[in-house]
């Protein structure tokens, strides 16, 4: 009797063993893993979610912004006989009927009642179509499955809704491992996930625009160093930019902007925003700022290493109402951004593959103290490589420069000679997209990550010459990057006159 009942608990204690094993055995045998998509900042904040009484706080209601335009009109009027602490008075009361109650208490959670809708769980499985959108709203069908999360509160807690949204997803779909795809402050919930859960069951990660690192401008106003003053040639570049160098009417903006810097135009403007900035930045700071954006953990993760000190310092101010919220914020800072390589390389070490594509070539929103650094107009490059070389903007690493890690085996200098993607965490599998903005997902650029979604293994810059390491969008197309393009020595009325004549002609044309 004594040896069935030992051969029956040893059955019983193998199988429990197994169970696991049998229960994540994949159910669909369709060889398309199933993507999971966290995207960035801006899911809509409301009062009541959920409910009949559901209003938005972010972005406000049409009903919240009218009835600020007393106040903004006031300030203006203001402005214009330089009353700045009027200004101050009435910018702060305007912003207050607008955004006040998308804050978050001063411990980091949520107001009472506010929130984003609930994530909805699946319901529909498409992943076998393979056709992903992410934020491009002009395809429809699309077979991630995203996760929603409330983007103001700590991306540690939003680690643990998805992982419990991936569970759903891994049963719902039949396999036992996914594709995790991130976007912008996603992927600083994709890095706490890392931290939390590690990679198991995960296959790839591909990093599109991430915040993980930071963003300069973040910084520069948590620290309360903002600053346009001397930035006239770095407005020029922010406008050429964002509106695509190459594009005619961005060449006509370039050199209208040109002509009123040299005719002190643009100073004089600076001059007038500094002086406000000088005056009133730390009083809207403190009476408004602060109780909205600083009180939410959330935009904390944007801020770099480098400023982060000083900015909970000019923030906190080491009043004890903050107490819960440092806490927050200095666990992600310490654990998950300062720890990133780390969890990657885990990540890396555990069969996951990693992958990150973003911009470059479009100036950042000039307000920090130094020259202006390559963006994809809203994150600094240098940040979301982990530490590639870039040089300024309108700048090159200069005729003489050589790669600065030669152990790569590749080169990584970029074709126009403005990024060593050498000295970044991760050359290998790291694509720069020239001219790319922040959130844009053009065709040729969706079809580029659903190659990187799609390839079997660990894709790297030299697995498909297709996708070299440096592209841009031209002519309709994913294409390599091309070497400095020599000076337009034109004068800026011949840019003026040129460009008006063309945007004539293709109006008649049309």
């Amino acid at each position: 009797m004594k040896k069935i009942i030992s051969i029956i608990l040893a059955f019983v204690i193998v199988f429990s063993l197994a169970a696991p094993t049998f229960a994540s055995a994949e159910k669909c045998s369709c060889g398309v893993l199933p993507v999971v998509y966290v995207p960035g900042f801006g899911e809509a904040i409301y009062k009541y979610p959920g409910t009949e009484n559901e209003v938005s706080v972010f972005p406000p209601e049409s009903d919240a912004i009218t009835d600020a335009i007393p106040d903004i009109l006031k300030a203006v009027g203001a402005l214009l006989i330089s009353n700045y602490d009027k200004f101050g008075e009435y910018a702060i009361d305007a912003a207050d009927k607008i955004l006040s109650e998308a804050g978050c208490n001063p411990d980091g959670t949520a107001r009472e009642n506010t929130g984003i809708d609930p994530c909805t769980l699946p319901s529909e499985d498409r992943h076998k179509t393979a056709v992903y959108a992410f934020d491009n709203k002009d395809i429809d069908n699309e077979s991630e499955f995203k996760y929603t999360y409330d983007w103001r509160l700590d991306p540690v807690d939003n680690a643990k809704g998805l992982h419990e949204y991936i569970k759903h997803v891994k049963e719902f779909t039949g396999h036992s491992r996914i594709v995790l795809a991130s976007h912008s402050q996603g992927n600083t919930v994709v890095a706490s996930y890392l931290h939390l859960y590690g990679s198991d069951g995960i296959e790839k990660i591909v990093f599109l625009s991430p915040a993980y690192q930071g963003l300069s401008l973040v910084g520069a106003l948590l620290t309360r160093t903002c600053t346009v003053k001397g930035k006239e040639d770095a407005v020029a570049e922010f406008v050429m930019g964002i509106m695509g160098y190459e594009d005619v009417t961005a060449q006509l903006a370039g050199a209208v902007i040109s002509i009123l810097n040299d005719c002190g135009v643009t100073g004089i403007l600076l001059d007038f925003v500094q002086k406000i900035l000088d005056e009133q930045l730390d009083r809207i700071f403190d009476d408004y700022l602060i109780d909205v954006m600083g009180t939410m953990p959330g935009v904390w993760s944007f801020v770099p290493d480098e400023y982060y000190e000083d900015a909970k310092k000019a923030t906190f101010r080491g009043l004890d109402k903050y107490d819960e919220l440092e806490k927050k914020t200095d666990y992600y800072h310490y654990n998950v951004q300062c720890r990133l390589t780390e969890l990657i390389d885990a990540a890396k070490a555990n069969g996951t593959a990693i992958v990150s594509a973003f911009g470059y070539n479009i100036s950042s929103i000039p307000v920090t103290e130094e020259k202006e650094n390559h963006s994809d107009f809203l994150i600094d490059t240098e940040y979301m490589s982990i530490g590639a070389t870039v040089a300024k903007m309108g700048e090159t690493l200069g005729d003489n420069y050589k790669q600065k890690n030669t152990s790569c085996g590749h080169n990584h200098v970029s074709p126009d000679n403005i990024i060593d993607a050498s000295t970044s965490a991760y050359p290998e599998q790291t694509w720069y997209i020239k001219g790319n903005p922040h959130n844009e997902f053009f065709e040729p650029y969706l079809e580029f990550i659903t190659w990187l979604i799609l390839f079997d293994g660990q894709p790297t810059v030299n697995s498909n010459p297709d996708y070299p390491q440096f592209m841009e969008i031209r002519d309709g197309e994913m294409k390599a990057v091309e070497g400095a393009k020599e000076k337009d020595n034109r004068s800026d009325e011949k840019i003026i006159i040129d460009s008006i004549i063309i945007l004539i002609k293709d109006a008649i044309n049309k």
